[in-house]
């Protein structure tokens, strides 16, 4: 296995958090137009596993990046919560 160069290492997992936050999201957004359990625990595992991603980033030179995973992983974590709610009522 080839190593690669730090720098190309934390790209790659930034790329990783992102691809993961954007299958959230996409969970999140099915969930807000057909809302059903089954929807909602799989935009919430989606959710976990961009957490997971985002985690990995934390420590990177990119914090800007970061910043903006983490804050639309903010937003897209509240819009499952309404979903939630709404179930409930």
């Amino acid at each position: 296995m080839t190593k690669r160069p730090r720098s190309q290492n934390v790209q790659t997992a930034l790329t990783d958090a992102s691809n993961s936050l954007n299958k959230a999201e996409n969970a999140v957004q099915q969930a807000v137009s057909y809302p059903d359990e089954t929807l909602v625990e799989q935009a919430e595992n989606a959710l976990d596993r961009a957490r997971n991603a985002i985690d990995v980033t934390l420590e990177s030179e990119n914090q800007v990046a970061v910043n903006r995973l983490t804050d639309h992983y903010q937003e897209a974590s509240e819009t499952l919560e309404e979903v939630k709610e709404e179930l409930r009522d």
